[in-house]
């Protein structure tokens, strides 16, 4: 399987975007307050490193009457703390910011359109539902939802904020952080899509097969027995079920070389950080309270890069996940009224044989 392998449904991410901006922007103002709130909340992590470092200076100096560590307590206390907390509508949930104000109307719009628009397009909705595309794809908008919202932009804006408070401590030091990030950040952004994206949706393709196979199976045992089928019905579940155990394990396989790369990068860019800092303290251009402000803001910063790599799996399997049911939203109707038509009023019904 080539690196640049397209699935056969080329632009999947472009298509699901696309649908999912549809849907963002018919609720405008809960989208705007997310996102206001999560920055503000973001906003906390990139000014405590700053004033943790004064503090430290202020504390290291001696004198406990000293202005600056009031100074430099008082805006961790009084402004940091709110900001941090000003995300109300946020909790954390395995380690993940998840919204209290849930965009829960996206789901039950996703079951609307299962039963209105695919019957129109001529497919069977108990199958799209026992095949799994329909809930399937309704619950991955919902993940992508909290990805996008409330993992990857407060992911940029602390890049960007430790990116800029570093540089203004020394050119060097942003320099080195901001490059080393937008490398990972690239890199994290590229894998997913180029490598894992096409075979994870090929994986998806053959659950699907599976799942009518299986389906199939069952429905149709009587019949098989009835005409002694049995060892060749076998021998094309073994078929289908070999093909796709390879997807699954080969989807698997990328993922898992992925991630293992990603914190192999991560490694590295923290012994940059790690031993610039130490250069900058051992020629003298470092107080303890410099070396506490990089630290800090770097593990932070830190925290937030190792789960970029996580919010883009969840995006990229979102996105694959959605993929068939974008695809068939996108289709022509197969059943179109004329023009003109009028409802049918049946005032009587009689049977006859």
């Amino acid at each position: 399987m080539a690196l640049g392998y397209k699935s056969r449904r080329g632009g999947a991410f472009r298509s699901v975007f696309g649908f999912c901006a549809v849907h963002w922007r018919r609720q405008p103002g809960r989208v705007v307050f997310m996102l206001f709130a999560v920055l503000l909340s973001t906003l906390a992590d990139v000014l405590t490193p700053l004033f943790s470092g004064r503090l430290v200076d202020a504390v290291v100096s001696g004198r406990a009457d000293d202005s600056l560590a009031w100074d430099s307590a008082m805006p961790v206390s009084l402004g940091c703390w709110p900001l941090r907390r000003s995300g109300l509508c946020t909790s954390n949930v395995d380690g993940h910011h998840r919204l209290y104000v849930r965009p829960c109307r996206t789901l039950p719009l996703m079951l609307s359109l299962a039963f209105n628009a695919f019957p129109a397009i001529g497919i069977p909705i108990a199958s799209m539902v026992r095949r799994g595309k329909v809930t399937r794809g309704m619950w991955a908008l919902d993940l992508l939802n909290d990805t996008v919202f409330v993992a990857l932009f407060p992911s940029l804006v602390m890049l960007i904020g430790s990116t800029v408070l570093m540089t203004w401590h020394w050119p060097m030091m942003g320099l080195l952080v901001g490059v080393g990030s937008v490398c990972f950040v690239l890199f994290t952004a590229i894998m997913p899509v180029r490598y894992v994206a096409p075979m994870a949706s090929m994986a998806n393709s053959w659950d699907t097969k599976l799942g009518g196979s299986l389906a199939d199976a069952v429905t149709c045992n009587a019949v098989v027995k009835a005409f002694g089928g049995e060892s060749r019905e076998e021998t094309r579940l073994s078929w289908v079920l070999q093909k796709w155990q390879d997807r699954t394990r080969r989807t698997w396989t990328r993922g898992t070389l992925n991630g293992s790369l990603q914190a192999a990068l991560l490694m590295v860019l923290r012994g940059g950080v790690l031993g610039l800092t130490l250069w900058l303290w051992s020629a003298g251009k470092a107080s303890p309270g410099d070396i506490t402000f990089v630290l800090t803001a770097f593990f932070i910063l830190q925290g937030y890069l190792r789960e970029i790599g996580m919010h883009i799996r969840n995006l990229q399997r979102s996105v694959n996940d959605m993929e068939e049911l974008v695809f068939l939203h996108g289709q022509p109707l197969a059943v179109v009224d004329v023009a003109g038509a009028k409802p049918v009023v049946i005032e009587r019904g009689k049977i006859e044989f």
